[in-house]
């Protein structure tokens, strides 16, 4: 007799062998992409430090200081209502003045500070820009990178 075909019992060990495959494989994958959200985080964190310093030499005196909101609305005109007061503008400013973009695929992995250092980073003391991994920043979470004022770059415990 002339059979065509696979057999039930070969359908289901090569199932059986992809399936362990795709089980031993998975952290790997998890590994590699958190390590790709961590390399943009750390990108965007030098954009961020670049758009500071870029903001506060066009608007001299004003200084960019608080926590990075993924969440901006307004527009550029506000800065005439908060420049001249009390000169400190918050780092939504930088997305309203289109000084940088937003990068919404980070939101819930890491957060931004511009102008004080993550309370996780010791050796952040005296950074402008700082980022923390959140819940969902992987094997990332809880470390931190910063840059100081001229630029320089410090990871603790990213690699």
């Amino acid at each position: 007799m002339n059979r065509n075909g696979f057999t039930l019992a070969e359908m289901v060990a090569v199932i059986a062998i992809l399936m362990i495959l795709a089980l031993l494989s998975t952290p790997f994958v998890k590994g590699y992409i958190d390590d790709s959200y961590n390399g943009k985080a750390q990108v965007f964190l030098r954009q961020l430090n670049e758009a500071r310093l870029n903001f506060e030499k066009d608007y001299p005196g004003t200084t960019v200081q608080g926590d990075f909101d993924y969440e901006v609305t307004g527009s550029c005109n506000d800065i005439n209502s908060i420049y001249g007061s009390n000169n400190i503008v918050s780092p939504a400013m930088l997305v309203r003045c289109n000084y940088i973009k937003v990068p919404t695929d980070l939101q819930g992995r890491y957060s931004f500070k511009v102008g004080s250092a993550s309370a996780s980073c010791s050796a952040c003391t005296n950074s402008m820009v700082s980022m923390s991994g959140d819940n969902k920043a992987g094997i990332y979470q809880g470390k931190c990178a910063c840059a100081d004022a001229l630029g320089s770059f410090f990871k603790e415990n990213m690699d």
